[in-house]
């Protein structure tokens, strides 16, 4: 097992699409510090319901760095941790490495077993990363604006609720990677794990608009799909009005307990991993 997973490491490792992935979760993180920076500055009226002028400016500040980048990790990291997982996959029967890679194996299921701890491993280095580049943009931001740098929010209960953020932001990702893994096996390839793994994650917030307009019992379905759950949990972040949430921006007083967004979240994660097992053990492999 350790050798297999030694082995998908280096090839992450080795393919530039990795350090393509981190690079853009990094880019956008600066570019859209900037960009709040420049907002907060311009005095820029205010859209009802959205960030005012003192929200822009909280998130800009030291305190709020970590929790905000977790928020952006949980939204824009999810994206590019299922196109991670999906190509690591799905690009096995692109390639037609597939039938080679499942021979040299010790078994299937150790296969795709090595292919999500060292997706994982990657996924949690890109985090770190992600979470160390909001803060260095919230100390640049910081002292554009001339305001001083006062670290005495760092407590250990503020160190102790940020490592529970990270771990929650990692949980909330866990369906939509293994909704692109299942599907880069059911498709043979990466582009239906990547295409329909993003795609829900985009447009079920419309649909679930939808059925809240529709009321009754229709009104109560999103709650037991992935978008509400999500950000059920990510609003435990307590950012500002218009920052909190996942997906969707902050939820309603009929919001998911966090008890029910656990799981709800987990029975799909499970779902999906326990199928994309199921589906690679029956079916024979093709190149």
């Amino acid at each position: 097992m350790f050798r297999l997973i030694g082995a998908e490491l280096f090839k992450l490792r080795k393919r530039g699409m990795s350090r393509i992935l981190l690079f853009v979760l990094m880019g956008i993180l600066a570019i859209l510090y900037l960009i709040l920076y420049a907002v907060s500055r311009a005095n820029v009226p205010s859209v009802p319901g959205g960030p005012g002028q003192g929200d822009l400016q909280t998130v800009l500040g030291l305190p709020v760095a970590i929790p905000f980048a977790l928020n952006m990790i949980a939204s824009l990291g999810t994206v590019l941790a299922v196109i991670l997982v999906a190509s690591s996959m799905g690009n096995e029967y692109n390639w037609k490495t597939i039938r080679n890679t499942v021979t040299a194996s010790e078994s299937r299921f150790k296969l795709l077993g090595a292919k999500l701890i060292s997706a994982f491993i990657f996924i949690l280095i890109g985090m770190v990363i992600g979470v160390i580049t909001g803060f260095v943009m919230s100390m640049i931001t910081t002292a554009i604006g001339g305001n001083s740098f006062n670290f005495s929010f760092f407590t250990g209960s503020y160190a102790w609720d940020q490592f529970l953020q990270f771990w929650r932001t990692f949980f909330v990702m866990l369906p939509f990677i293994f909704l692109g893994f299942m599907l880069s096996i059911a498709g043979r390839s990466a582009m239906p794990g990547i295409a329909l793994g993003i795609g829900v994650l985009f447009f079920e917030p419309v649909i679930t608009g939808l059925m809240t307009l529709a009321g009754g019992w229709v009104a109560e379905i999103p709650k037991y799909l992935l978008g509400a759950n999500v950000n059920a949990i990510t609003a435990l972040a307590n950012l500002p009005e218009g920052f909190r949430g996942g997906f969707g921006g902050a939820g309603d007083a009929a919001a998911p307990s966090v008890l029910h967004a656990t799981i709800v979240l987990s029975i799909y994660a499970i779902a999906f991993v326990t199928y994309a097992f199921y589906l690679f053990k029956k079916r024979d492999v093709t190149g």
